[in-house]
């Protein structure tokens, strides 16, 4: 998954949970368990979703060694 896509992701579900249809990246589900995310993925008929938290802000950090 790309930052632009994580970004976007952040924004429209910041802080939840969310079930990611694997074959086509769609959101199938969100909530605030993975239970509930789970479960809405279920309703649409998708399986086996990846299951994620989605942070409340997101951002790219560098690692570097002082």
């Amino acid at each position: 998954m790309t930052s632009a896509k994580l970004k976007k992701l952040s924004e429209k579900y910041p802080n939840q949970w969310v079930a990611i249809k694997e074959s086509t990246g769609e959101v199938v589900g969100n909530g605030k368990s993975p239970k509930e995310a789970y479960q809405k993925s279920q309703e649409k008929g998708v399986k086996e979703p990846v299951i994620t938290k989605i942070p409340k802000d997101y951002a790219t950090y560098i690692l570097t060694q002082i």
